[in-house]
């Protein structure tokens, strides 16, 4: 998988799932994040089109898309399915997949729709992209302050 360059990106942030997909854009300035929807398998048609609708109206030129990885940091389950997915998605869009570690983004945004008492799982599916997205685009502002 690719790394980001210093050239200006729109990031989407994809939190994959077998059922469903969160989504969430980046803002031009690269600073926050912000969920955009869920892809429902069988409800929304391909993944791939419905992702292409997205890129091309926001421009997007970089995914990431969390990683699943086990709380020691090793391979889960899922973790080769999400691999072989973003692999798929670099050779559809010819665009970088950084594939980023997701480990607490659920939960987080659990406990962030349980204080608003939201439950739906989409909702949760969509902020758990934010959250990843977040975590990345926050770690892109600390690598520009270092020395």
């Amino acid at each position: 998988m690719m790394t980001a360059t210093d050239s200006p990106s729109v990031f989407l942030g994809l939190d994959y799932g077998l059922r469903r997909i969160g989504l969430a854009v980046g803002d031009a300035d690269q600073k926050l994040a912000f969920a955009c929807g869920t892809h429902v398998e069988g409800r929304d048609g391909s993944i791939f089109k419905y992702l292409l609708g997205i890129i091309e109206e926001r421009e997007v030129t970089v995914l990431v898309m969390g990683l699943p990885l086990q709380t020691d940091g090793t391979d889960g389950e899922i973790t080769e399915k999400t691999r072989r997915f973003a692999s798929r998605l670099e050779d559809e869009f010819a665009l970088p997949v950084i594939l980023w570690d997701e480990r607490y983004s659920s939960q987080e945004a659990d406990r962030w729709l349980q204080a608003k008492r939201k439950k739906s799982k989409e909702d949760r599916d969509s902020l758990a992209a934010e959250i990843i997205l977040q975590s990345y685009l926050d770690s892109l502002d600390a690598g520009k302050s270092l020395p």
